[in-house]
C-alpha cells in the first residue's frame, strides 16, 4: 500500500492474533445465544487463520528460494575458481 511489503512473518503473527480473538469473541456470542455476531466473529477466525497458513507459506517459499540463490552462487564460485586454474 506504502510501498513497502509488510514481512510474511509479522503477518503471521498479527493475523495469528486475530485469530484466536475472533475465535474467542464467536465462542463467547455463541454461549450468549447471538448467532448472528458469533457467526461473523466465527467467519473472521476462520479468515485470519487462512491468512496465517498463507503468510506461513510465504516464509517457507522464501527461504528456500534463499537456499536455491546461495547453493546456486557456492556453484558459480566453484565453477569460476576452477576456471582459473
Amino acid at each position: 500500500m506504502f510501498g513497502r511489503r509488510v514481512p510474511p512473518h509479522v503477518v503471521f503473527a498479527g493475523s495469528l492474533l486475530l485469530a484466536l480473538a475472533c475465535a474467542a469473541l464467536a465462542f463467547v456470542a455463541f454461549s450468549r445465544g447471538s448467532l448472528i455476531w458469533g457467526a461473523l466473529a466465527g467467519v473472521l477466525a476462520v479468515w485470519f487463520t487462512v491468512d496465517a497458513v498463507r503468510s506461513y507459506g510465504w516464509a517457507q517459499e522464501s527461504r528456500r528460494q534463499e537456499q536455491v540463490r546461495a547453493k546456486e552462487e557456492a556453484q558459480r564460485d566453484a565453477d569460476r575458481a576452477a576456471r582459473r586454474r
